[in-house]
């Protein structure tokens, strides 16, 4: 949506102010400067970024700020209406567009036109558009397949400067399995637990201790039972005591 600056006699001020309305209403940030005074803000107009629309009423191509506005403003940015004949001879991108018979009304043929003309200048100052959602996808699907590509070229190059590798497969093919070379195994699960078989483990630092027959341990003679005393008269007494056996039993 770009700026607007309408540049008009005085004879065109209530023109411009219905004009002004109007555009505000769409959206546009619109400026009017009227009079000899409009003069003043023609250098700094000449790099702004907006559209410079020109009203050429009946007292306009008598006016030389008119003239010198229509002429030093770049005509890519320059929008001009006319209500009357008259206007000057110049460098255009566009027609002039007729309003003399415009009511004041949006949909009629002079206000879509300056509508059409508004689009057109304020193209380039717009922000771009975003990419459709099909478009994204395209794109993606473009990148996958130049990674894809690229990948393919770095491969192939990568094995045009190690051609060393190639001629070292058939010595490794030639090497047994037996030689102690490391790689991947392939384990079996048996039927059942009966079917492991225990192998022993070689190891050449491994020295297995030798079977012998048993130690030989020492004989020791047979140990007599020493000679207990005869029991004494008061122990032939006690035993029978018929109460000991209890008082013995409760001692304990």
């Amino acid at each position: 949506m770009i700026d607007i600056r309408i540049v008009c006699t005085h004879d065109a001020v209530k023109l411009a102010e219905t004009l002004m309305r109007l555009l505000e209403a769409e959206q546009h940030v619109v400026r009017l400067v009227y009079g000899r005074q409009a003069g003043a803000q023609l250098e700094a107009a000449k790099t702004a970024r907006e559209a410079v629309l020109l009203i050429w009423s009946p007292d306009a191509p008598g006016q030389l700020y008119m003239h010198e506005w229509a002429r030093q403003i770049d005509p890519a940015r320059r929008v001009e209406i006319a209500t009357a004949s008259g206007w000057p001879r110049i460098e255009r991108d566009a027609p002039v567009i007729d309003f003399a018979s415009w009511k004041g009304v949006r949909g009629a043929r002079a206000w879509n036109a300056l509508v059409e003309r508004l689009r057109a200048v304020s193209r380039p100052y717009d922000p771009p558009q975003p990419l459709p959602k099909r478009a994204l996808a395209g794109a993606g699907a473009g990148a996958f397949a130049l990674i894809g590509a690229v990948t393919l070229v770095w491969r192939s190059h990568q094995e045009a400067q190690t051609p060393q590798f190639a001629a070292l497969e058939p010595e490794l093919s030639e090497i047994s399995a037996d030689a102690g070379v490391g790689g991947p195994l392939t384990a079996i699960e048996p039927a059942s637990v009966e079917d492991l078989a225990v192998h022993p483990i070689a190891n050449p630092h491994f020295t297995p201790i030798a079977h012998t027959d048993l130690p030989d341990l020492m004989e020791t003679p047979d140990l007599a039972l020493a000679d207990l005393p005869e029991p004494t008269l008061l122990d032939r007494l006690r035993s029978l005591n018929p109460l000991r056996d209890d008082q013995s039993t409760g001692d304990n």
